[in-house]
């Protein structure tokens, strides 16, 4: 600090060093490096120079403890001005706040990916449009695909279960697959680099298959048997609830060993939920479908995050081969019991 730098600056704090705790009466800088001499004609001490930050931090220590300061800026930093029969007391008490709050906040942890980024998500929503093109829209069902595949509560807990997959692949208009398309990708894209892009067929598959499920119980106990559902929004917000129930498994505790809050382990599930309101809660939507896919998203997830914090990454192509043969079987038995195929083929 210069002698004649007297203009006044913001309050603010800095970064940790080191007190002497000798008396600071005529503090010597070649003997306290982590001092810059005021003028001595002014009785102050000045503490510095740090960063504003945490400058700003020590002003609120000293603040606390009623003690007179100021805080200047200087070409090497800002500085606290301190009286100089303050100065032990002001610098212990600096210290003190520093070693108390070495380690906070935690550093954050990044997650790292159990498996590589693969094209498996966008190719499964992609099938899903590609799927639409054969169907057509909901208003032109011709060829009987709505009528056989949607999932009609009665029939789903009835004679034709397959009603709550083949639902997942039917779309009443385009405006409603892009939707779908689009953000089941995005979502599936990140839960399949935590369980793999066969495990992620899988998952959203069954999550899907029983937000269906649950959805027709919940109809069917309301005296509405009748009530009929279609669309991939079911499995995208199953997806929703994958990503974040698998949270739970993915190891992001600090370096030395610090255990999760409430809070933390509440965090994924709550934002989920938050998630679901602002995306499946419009008037035209199915709200107990995207409600019941994401709880079995989360059921299913829970499952998961259970496997994934009890084992180590490790390359088994194969597993994720035969996992996506199995989502990918379950749909298409599904299709083969709604529709015969020699009803199928003339389409």
């Amino acid at each position: 600090m210069n002698d004649n730098d007297d203009e006044p600056g913001p309050v603010a704090p800095a970064e940790s060093a080191a007190f002497p705790s000798a008396s600071p009466a005529t503090p010597s800088p070649a003997a306290h490096p982590g001092l810059v001499p005021v003028n001595p004609h002014t009785g102050l001490t000045a503490i510095g120079p740090v960063p504003e930050r945490k400058v700003r931090d020590w002003a609120l220590v000293l603040q606390s403890m009623a003690l007179q300061h100021a805080v200047r800026w200087t070409f090497n930093g800002w500085v606290l001005l301190v009286r100089d029969e303050d100065y032990v007391r002001a610098s212990t008490s600096i210290d003190r706040y520093e070693a108390e709050n070495r380690d906070w906040p935690p550093p954050k942890t990044r997650e790292r990916p159990r498996h590589a980024a693969s094209m498996a998500a966008p190719l499964l929503f992609a099938a899903l449009a590609a799927f639409f093109l054969i169907t057509g829209p909901v208003a032109l069902d011709h060829a009987g695909w709505f009528r056989r595949g949607k999932a009609v509560s009665d029939l789903v807990l009835g004679a034709e279960p397959w009603r709550a997959v083949t639902a997942l692949t039917l779309h009443a208009d385009a405006t409603h697959v892009l939707g779908n398309v689009i953000s089941g990708t995005l979502f599936a894209s990140a839960v399949q680099r935590r369980l793999g892009p066969g495990g992620t067929a899988l998952a959203i598959v069954a999550s899907g298959t029983l937000g269906n499920v649950a959805n027709a119980i919940f109809h069917h106990t309301m005296g509405n048997g009748g009530h009929g559902s279609i669309g991939a929004s079911t499995a995208v917000f199953g997806a929703v609830g994958l990503l974040a129930a698998t949270q739970l498994g993915v190891d992001q505790q600090h370096a030395a060993g610090r255990r999760r809050g409430m809070q933390e382990w509440a965090a994924p599930i709550v934002g989920g939920l938050a998630l679901l309101g602002t995306l499946g809660a419009s008037p035209e939507s199915d709200l107990g479908a995207h409600l019941f896919g994401f709880l079995s998203g989360v059921l299913v997830g829970l499952g998961a995050a259970f496997v994934l914090a009890k084992t180590r990454p490790s390359p088994r192509p194969w597993l994720q081969i035969g996992l996506g043969a199995v989502a990918i079987a379950i749909v298409l038995v599904a299709w083969r019991l709604a529709v015969p195929w020699r009803i199928a083929l003339p389409i």
